[in-house]
């Protein structure tokens, strides 16, 4: 009996796990692909970002660029819509506001500097479309890996690129 509960429970974790690589596609978002923290360092160095600053990752994941974020900025959130990798980032990103939740769904119109680092195309262009919608002008877009259609682009630099609005 109890090697049927012990199989059915590594099942189940196993589901979830896999579930999870997936359903932030299916909630119309991109799936998990970590940023590099010396990236993430890196790219907020390159955008100037400053300790009043407000700074948020759409899609935090674990949270490297919070945890890189909150060494320079007092100011610092992130959106996660999967509840494992958002508990995560919460443990690791303990200076950061970490909210679970769907980040087209996020009220963003006080950022400074917004990092995203999600697939080209379709996913990023709503979150363009978003950004624009919400934001005041000058504030600061950084993507990671993927470059940005119909946005000013100020600098770049190892594939990130650095945008105003």
């Amino acid at each position: 009996m109890s090697m049927i509960v012990i199989i059915s429970v590594i099942v189940v974790v196993v589901a979830y796990i896999i579930a999870s690589l997936y359903y932030p596609m299916l909630a119309g978002g991109a799936a998990y692909g970590p940023t590099p923290r010396k990236i993430a360092a890196e790219a907020l160095k390159l955008a100037d970002l400053k300790k009043d600053e407000v700074f948020y990752d759409l899609g935090c994941g674990t949270g490297e660029a919070l945890i890189e974020a909150s060494k320079l900025c007092d100011h610092v959130k992130g959106v996660e819509i999967e509840p494992i990798r958002w508990c995560i980032a919460k443990l690791r990103a303990r200076k950061a506001r970490v909210i679970l939740g769907n980040l087209f769904k996020q009220n963003i119109s006080d950022a400074d500097v917004i990092f995203i680092f999600q697939y080209q195309g379709r996913i990023n262009n709503r979150i363009v479309m978003k950004i624009k919608a919400e934001t005041r002008s000058e504030t600061t877009i950084i993507s990671y890996y993927h470059p940005i259609e119909n946005m000013k682009l100020v600098k770049s630099q190892n594939e990130i690129f650095i945008y105003k609005t």
